[in-house]
């Protein structure tokens, strides 16, 4: 998750957000994380995961 919110992915820095700001950026990163960890595992659970190409 390190490298999704520096350049690589969210790009954490660019976003100049501090304070309060800065850790509702934070946890919204990581809610939207969360979902997309959890869509996958239903995914896999559900036998998805060849149509995808994974």
């Amino acid at each position: 998750m390190f490298k999704d919110c520096k350049t690589g992915g969210y790009n954490l820095e660019s976003t100049y957000a501090d304070g309060k700001r800065l850790i509702a950026v934070i946890l919204l990163i990581a809610i939207a994380y969360t979902c997309a960890i959890l869509a996958g595992r239903t995914s896999r659970k559900m036998g998805l995961q060849n149509r995808f190409g994974a």
